[in-house]
């Protein structure tokens, strides 16, 4: 593990499958090794420029991939007794490098859009979204508390 990579943070690599139609990305199956399970799968558009930050849950497991467009991820680990507290680390992902990003409960994140256009991000979350008791903590994206200023 380098120094700014984030313990059981993963990355994926996806493949883009071109046909005479057009092309297709698969980004998960529940046959996949590391399949984390299902809960919810929504898409976010962000506008180019736009920061949206910062995130932690304490049971859900977030999984991203961008559709469309590319962003700047940002994660840190202040989770007490992680063999990475306090690493910060950055991945670029977007629509012509695809991947999945595997963010574990306690790592905070953030994104931004850096592409010349909007990016659209596919999210997959192990546990759906309650309004009534959500499993999120959030600080605003200039918060000293994480060392990385946008």
């Amino acid at each position: 593990m380098s120094k700014d990579t984030i313990h059981d943070v993963g990355v994926k690599q996806l493949k883009l499958l071109p046909n005479e139609s057009g092309r297709l990305m698969e980004v998960q199956r529940a046959d996949d090794p590391d399949f984390p399970g299902f809960g919810q799968a929504y898409v976010t558009q962000s506008f180019r420029g736009v920061v949206k930050a910062w995130y932690r849950h304490h049971q859900q497991i977030d999984q991203i991939a961008a559709i469309a467009g590319l962003i700047k991820l940002v994660l840190y680990d202040d989770r007490p007794g992680s063999p990475t507290q306090d690493v910060l680390q950055t991945i670029i992902i977007g629509e012509l490098q695809p991947q999945l990003v595997t963010i574990p409960p306690g790592v905070w994140h953030g994104f931004k859009a850096i592409g010349e256009t909007s990016a659209f991000l596919l999210h997959l979350n192990t546990v759906p979204y309650s309004f009534d008791a959500p499993d999120e903590d959030r600080l605003p994206m200039d918060d000293p508390k994480v060392p990385y200023r946008w």
